[in-house]
């Protein structure tokens, strides 16, 4: 009913929801109010619906505004089909909220117990009916070759053929445990680093050098290291670092809540880590395809508003 009604270029939507005002209020002016339109856009709209049925529908005269039989036989014809649209937009929208099935992806370690959690709480609480497959790993995961629907990587957007959005942008400095500065001393300039043990993050890549660059005044120093332990996760890294097993960069977001705790400190605290270019770290999404799949959008989404938190405090 409601599509032999709506034939293109036959009949608006809007021209039928106006006639239907007209029918309920009998006023043109109030028709005008309740759908927005100006009263000459009414009129127009009538005109229109009585032009594609052939019958007048309305009559206006000085005495007000009535039906004539045509015109409310057509109302309830016309009042069906509104109801019928409106109700299977409704379902649309409604599918489109309740999303479901299962959505397959790679993170980084840390990620574990920082951050991806709690995002994932914040969808399920939304979309119950949604699955999650993750897979913890500081490898560079493809997700096209590995049947995944995206990728979470940290640290640099490497060059592909592969979607990147950031999730957000953060930076790295070089902690070190209460028990190790009590023992080893906190070093305050990069120069002073030598002699230090250094635990080095081994995934995805090896670094022989980090690369400091000023809080304030810029300028990267770079700094050779000789590692003490190897590890290949982030999350390996860190429980060493609590260990007091030697100095390691960390992620902002994870190493300024345990420095406020006083479960870190900050070694170098005027310096940054950053690539050898001065780039800032960032953490982000990739995916096979110009459009992710609505679980991936609706992910992504929960991680950044909790990134932005992130990037607040």
């Amino acid at each position: 009913m409601a599509r032999e009604l709506l034939r293109s270029n036959q009949l608006r939507l809007a021209d039928l929801e106006a006639f239907c005002a007209v029918a309920e209020k009998l006023s043109y002016v109030a028709a005008a109010r309740s759908t927005g339109m100006s009263a000459s856009g009414v009129t127009r709209a009538i005109q229109g619906v009585e032009a594609v049925v052939g019958h007048q529908l309305v009559n206006r005269s000085q005495r007000g505004v009535s039906l004539t039989p045509a015109g409310e036989a057509y109302y309830r014809v016309a009042k069906s089909a509104l109801r019928q649209l409106s109700g299977a937009s409704e379902t649309l929208s409604q599918a489109a909220s309740d999303l479901s099935g299962w959505v397959r992806f790679s993170a980084p370690s840390l990620l574990e117990a920082h951050v991806l959690p709690q995002a994932l709480a914040r969808v399920a609480l939304k979309h119950p009916g949604l699955h999650f497959d993750v897979t913890f790993t500081d490898a560079f995961v493809d997700p096209a070759q590995s049947g995944m629907d995206f990728a979470i990587r940290g640290a640099f957007p490497l060059s592909s053929n592969l979607i990147g959005q950031t999730l957000w942008k953060y930076d790295r400095f070089l902690c070190a445990s209460p028990h190790y500065v009590e023992t080893h001393g906190s070093p305050t300039q990069p120069d002073v680093l030598g002699g230090h043990r250094f635990l080095i993050h081994t995934g995805p890549r090896l670094l022989r050098d980090w690369h400091l660059i000023r809080t304030r005044e810029g300028g990267i120093v770079r700094v050779h290291i000789d590692a003490t332990h190897r590890v290949s996760s982030g999350s390996g890294v860190l429980q060493l670092l609590l260990a007091g097993e030697g100095i390691a960069r960390l992620a902002s977001w994870v190493a300024q809540p345990l420095i406020d705790e006083g479960r870190l400190v900050r070694i170098c605290p005027g310096y940054r880590v950053v690539s050898s270019t001065g780039k800032q770290a960032e953490m982000h999404a990739v995916y096979q395809g110009p459009t992710p799949s609505a679980g991936t959008k609706a992910i992504i989404k929960a991680l950044r508003a909790l990134g932005s938190e992130l990037v607040l405090k």
